[in-house]
């Protein structure tokens, strides 16, 4: 039996109890080699009930595990994106540098947009506008920002903080 279809039987059983809010679940396909380069296997998303919600290879590559709320999605013509439920663009996601998309930390997102970073929260809202030339995940409820900052690695988004702070998840500059 070939890969996906395994993957499929096996998330049939885990998600035999209907839940009323959908929720989509990632499938790769490592048999099938991807129509978008240089990506070896197609990805997409199932919902509890099996059906198919995002073809195999829509999209270059999907990353999130289990959708709720937005998944993040790497889209040859708009980049790392995160998508609601409907597939509408909410935020440009952030590369962590590996291959894959920066994940979600204490409920919170960093999201670029212009070269500015700020964040979204876990329904995928934009709580704190990108505002920062550079910014570090959620810690301790607080996060590391700042505008006093060198860029050392264009699109693997390191940076090196001259000068910086700590904002809470409301954006609040704090100690």
């Amino acid at each position: 039996m070939n890969t996906f279809l395994k993957a499929l039987l096996v998330l049939l059983v885990l998600t035999g109890c209907q839940s009323k809010k959908p929720v989509w679940y990632l499938v790769k396909d490592y048999n099938q080699v991807s129509k978008h380069e240089p990506f070896g296997y197609t990805s997409g998303y199932i919902n509890q009930n099996g059906d198919t919600i995002i073809p195999l290879d829509k999209y270059a590559r999907c990353f999130t595990d289990t959708v709720n709320n937005y998944a993040v999605v790497f889209d040859k013509e708009k980049g790392l994106i995160g998508i609601d439920m409907e597939e509408k663009k909410l935020f440009n996601a952030v590369w962590n540098g590996e291959g894959s998309e920066i994940k979600e930390s204490e409920g919170m997102i960093l999201i670029v947009e212009n070269g500015k970073y700020g964040f979204a929260n876990n329904k995928g809202e934009i709580v704190i506008v990108p505002k920062y030339k550079c910014a570090e995940s959620f810690d301790n409820g607080k996060a590391k920002v700042s505008n006093d900052c060198l860029i050392l690695n264009q699109g693997l988004e390191k940076c090196k903080m001259q000068t910086w702070h700590f904002i809470n998840k409301n954006g609040l500059e704090i100690n």
